[in-house]
């Protein structure tokens, strides 16, 4: 109680000494309208001097901080323009072969589109080049400003554009350089990326699980280069129109042929014993029907180019039966075993023939 009466008390002093407060009141309204106007006038001053001394000073500034970064932006655009050119070591059993050599800056996709431009095909060449880098790291979280790239390829006719040969990416994070050469000699129609020492990047379902057996390669997985919030929702396996499909598992066909504007003529299976539900999209003939007992490795169907897609292949994906939107990778899926493969003893000495010339393709560029 002692400190409200006190509180009172003082204010009830101030209302006794009116005129004295009223008039300091007005001396401290003058002395703060002076203040003002001599300080608006003396900030207009100052502005007016900081302005001319920032322009003094920025000004020869900007062409030597400018000069800092072009050469950053040169020295990408001088290697790139003579990279597109043909090596004295650019063909290869006569087809025209190009090669690039850059830093990481922001993204790939960014770098990329710094030097190629979206016309000739800059979001392909780094959609290619992140769908192999995914064998070796998390490109999103991996990838550092300053990583070296180099990349062999060859440009084709119709969506795909473009075809990776070689490429070789020297990382901050993991301080090792990873390195893809692509190989087919000894399967024409089912090659693919070898480190150097000739063991196969991506990894492969064993024969007894896989819905594919014959591929050309892997261009896209879960999660992979799409818009929106999950991404590609499958594996997508590039493939010839006709080439077996099968069921990797036991189970009973769900559905067959919906969405058929976007998933062209496909199947469904249902895995109640593993608690998922396998999808086969894109095929050209369906060789089951819905309600039918499916036994593992059943052929289903055969592969095809239907529905929305730019080119034949099988569209592969592993959903949770209780919640569709999980989708799981194959190669990590822990129902199916994987191995990778080995370059044949008898190809060997081919493979690294292979090796060295994209190599002094780029050395040479």
């Amino acid at each position: 109680m002692d400190f409200p009466t006190s509180s009172l008390h003082n204010q009830h002093i101030q209302k006794k000494n009116k005129f004295p407060f009223r008039f300091g009141f007005v001396i401290l309204f003058i002395i703060s309208v002076g203040l003002n106007v001599y300080l608006l006038y003396f900030d207009q001053k100052t502005d007016v001097v900081v302005a001319s001394i920032s322009q003094d000073s920025v000004e020869p500034l900007q062409p030597e901080v400018y000069k800092k970064e072009v050469p950053l932006t040169v020295k990408t655009a001088v290697i790139t323009p003579a990279a597109f050119t043909v090596s004295s070591a650019g063909t290869v059993e006569g087809k025209t072969i190009h090669s690039l050599s850059f830093k990481i800056r922001n993204s790939l996709n960014y770098t990329v589109c710094r030097i190629i431009t979206r016309e000739k095909g800059c979001a392909a060449l780094s959609a290619h080049l992140g769908r192999l880098m995914v064998w070796f790291m998390d490109i999103k979280k991996g990838m550092r400003n300053g990583d070296y790239l180099e990349v062999v390829y060859q440009q084709l006719e119709g969506p795909e554009q473009f075809k990776i040969l070689k490429l070789s990416y020297k990382s901050k994070l993991f301080g090792k350089t990873f390195e893809a050469f692509y190989f087919d000699e000894f399967d024409p129609k089912n090659g693919g990326y070898f480190d150097r020492e000739g063991k196969e990047i991506a990894q492969r379902i064993v024969e007894a699980q896989s819905p594919i057996r014959h591929y050309i390669e892997i261009t896209s997985l879960p999660g992979d280069f799409r818009k929106g919030i999950g991404g590609h929702s499958g594996t997508d396996f590039k493939t010839e129109v006709g080439t077996p499909i099968y069921s990797g598992f036991s189970g009973k066909v769900t559905r067959t042929n919906w969405n058929m504007r976007a998933n062209g003529y496909c199947i469904e299976i249902d895995h109640p014993k593993l608690g998922i539900k396998t999808l086969y999209l894109h095929l050209s003939r369906v060789k089951v029907k819905r309600g039918q007992t499916i036994r593992v490795g059943q052929q289903i169907a055969e592969s095809g180019n239907t529905g929305r897609t730019f080119a034949p292949h099988l569209h592969y994906e592993i959903q949770k039966r209780k919640n569709k939107k999980i989708i799981y990778n194959p190669f990590t899926f822990k129902h199916h075993k994987s191995y990778t493969r080995k370059i044949p003893r008898q190809y060997y000495q081919s493979f690294q023939k292979t090796v060295k010339l994209y190599s002094s393709v780029i050395k040479e560029s």
